[in-house]
């Protein structure tokens, strides 16, 4: 079907900014890549959630967002002649570009339909989300996002990925299959919606294999500490289960050495049980200061599990939980503790026991590393179109560092 309007320029002479439409770009500092839903709102309902939830505080995002009661559809510009300058303007400074759409697919079936010039990422989000159960096929020649003038490849490399999402996909992610503005502007989301933002999110943050070939040895991964108080995450599995002995794979902070260092140790146990626990090392000898078994969790090979390690001050806290799944509010695990106080290092460590059995090596994948801390943004919303920068305390993903033996 034909768009309504043959430009941006049309449709805003056309509609009211505000009424009918918003137009919203966020521009974290620093931020090479792009997640962006030109079709957001009610044009193709969900795409614009999706793209904010991957962007995260990572990425540059942008929604234009159709707001009326009906008629969203007359909004639709297509994606070859997009030139709305807002949005254009945030691709044309980002390297990779990520651009959700909606489309109608086969009734029922969930899937995404993929294409786009970068071929090297089409590829790994394809894999990202295979890995994680969701059905992906070729795009296609119609929605394959091949055109050099789709506004996905208008990027600093010329080359972008465009996902198309079905709309049972789309109803997937939200209770009951609801899409209306109600529900999407609710925060309602099915555990779903956080697992395809995840997979797709590991495309951009890739990933850290340590190979652990002996036992009873310390493999640390470290960056320098931006200061002595943090707030770290990451997310880890093992590609086998745990014979023997067990598997421990820790977030650290105030790292001085091998011997001094605060850990938040997640234990992949013989029983495919997992466990938490807060732990010091000091002058060499590593005590657990809280913690132990966290219900109704299960280590499977390559079972993803998430791990959060926040410092202040004394204050310790940590927390565990599938990775395919939204954040618990909760913490785990909290205590306190004196014993170290300079920044250090930060990172992580994989290790197993003396006692494990497992044919080696066992392989710890880590990825999605976060270093959560004052990061400043810049957000501009319709309809004033005021810039304003922000500094709210979020964080930014950080490479895996390289692996040093201890």
């Amino acid at each position: 079907m034909a768009d309504t309007y043959p430009s941006y320029a049309a449709l805003a002479a056309a509609e009211t900014e505000g009424v009918a439409y918003t137009r919203t770009a966020v521009t974290p500092t620093g931020a090479t890549w792009a997640s962006i839903a030109i079709h957001g709102g009610a044009i193709e309902a969900g795409s614009g959630e999706m793209a904010r939830e991957v962007a995260g505080n990572r990425m540059s995002f942008f929604e234009f967002a159709g707001i009326k009661s009906s008629g969203n559809t007359d909004l639709h510009l297509t994606s070859t002649v997009y030139d709305e300058p807002m949005g254009v303007a945030l691709v044309a400074a980002a390297r990779r570009c990520l651009s959700f759409h909606g489309y109608v697919g086969a009734a029922g079936i969930p899937d995404t339909a993929l294409g786009g010039l970068d071929a090297a990422l089409v590829d790994r989000v394809r894999n990202a989300l295979e890995a994680r159960g969701f059905a992906v096929v070729s795009a296609p020649s119609e929605i394959a996002g091949t055109d050099p003038l789709n506004i996905c490849n208008k990027t600093l490399t010329s080359s972008g990925v465009q996902l198309e999402l079905s709309r049972a996909q789309r109803a997937a992610f939200f209770p009951g299959g609801d899409l209306s503005r109600a529900m999407r502007e609710s925060g309602q989301r099915t555990d779903a919606f956080y697992e395809y933002a995840a997979a797709v999110r590991s495309a951009f943050t890739g990933q850290g294999i340590v190979s652990m070939g002996s036992v009873n040895a310390s493999r640390y991964t470290l960056l320098p500490a931006p200061a002595p108080d943090v707030d770290l995450t990451a997310s880890v599995s093992t590609d086998q289960l745990a014979a023997g002995g067990s598997h421990f794979l820790a977030l650290t902070g105030r790292y001085a050495d091998a011997s001094n260092s605060y850990l938040a140790r997640l234990e992949f146990t013989t029983t495919a049980t997992a466990a938490l626990t807060i732990r010091r090392r000091l002058a060499g000898t590593e005590t657990a200061l809280a913690g132990g078994t966290v219900a109704g969790l299960t280590h499977t090979p390559g079972g993803r599990f998430a791990v959060r390690l926040q410092i202040t001050g004394s204050n310790l806290r940590a927390k565990t939980w599938p990775a395919s799944l939204r954040e618990p509010a909760d913490w785990t695990v909290e205590t306190s503790d004196t014993s170290l106080t300079a920044a250090g290092q930060i990172g992580m460590r994989s290790l197993l026991s003396t006692a494990n059995t497992n044919p080696l090596p066992v392989l710890a994948s880590w990825s999605d590393f976060l270093v959560r801390g004052p990061q400043r943004f810049t957000v501009v919303r319709s309809v004033n179109g005021i810039s304003k920068p922000h500094s709210p305390g979020t964080g930014v993903r950080l490479a895996v560092p390289t692996v040093t033996a201890l």
